[in-house]
């Protein structure tokens, strides 16, 4: 029950307008990544930030002044390097996004730095919406999978550590009745 609560702070990631937006399409829903991906990118920031700070601490000894200047410039590559590959693998998974609208689902997914691909269907094409949590973790702060199928045998979107995945599938699904049913009326 704690989920429904989430889902409007969740949602308030805006957006009304995006690239390719047809005549009339409403923004109904953005599934974005639940915040626990910041818990996990801090938690490598801490262990690999370590490595060059104890080094420095391990070499200030009885070392000499040339070695301790390797040690310092290494370090300096080393946390330069470490901060370029944390700030990737928090856009890969920052851009990784599904917009529902009124008529149809696009998936963003950010592929690594300098590729990203995006791929859509109309909303009345979805068959099914799965949400899964995995975990102590995920059941305790209600983030999880999130997979929307369509027609064909293979997952057509697919989104790790999403929040409130199962209020997200039930909206979406909720959408898609919508769709179907707007749909059938103008036929």
């Amino acid at each position: 029950m704690r989920e429904n609560v989430n889902l409007t702070k969740h949602l308030q990631y805006n957006v009304e307008r995006f690239p390719g937006q047809r005549e009339n399409e409403v923004v109904k829903l953005i599934v974005k990544k639940h915040w626990i991906i910041y818990v996990r990118l801090l938690r490598e920031f801490i262990i690999f930030a370590l490595v060059p700070f104890l080094s420095a601490l391990f070499f200030t000894g009885d070392t000499t002044m040339g070695v301790r200047y390797f040690v310092y410039f290494f370090s300096l590559i080393y946390l330069s390097y470490f901060f370029l590959v944390i700030f990737i693998r928090w856009l890969d998974e920052m851009l990784d996004l599904i917009i529902v609208t009124n008529e149809r689902v696009i998936n963003i997914e950010h592929v690594n730095f300098f590729q990203s691909s995006s791929s859509e269907t109309n909303l009345d094409m979805i068959q099914d919406v799965k949400a899964e949590k995995k975990g102590l973790l995920g059941n305790l702060m209600h983030y999880g999978m999130l997979e929307v199928q369509t027609a064909g045998e293979k997952i057509a979107f697919e989104i790790q550590d999403v929040a409130a995945p199962y209020t997200m599938s039930k909206r979406i699904l909720d959408l898609r009745d919508e769709a179907i049913e707007k749909h059938n009326i103008r036929n």
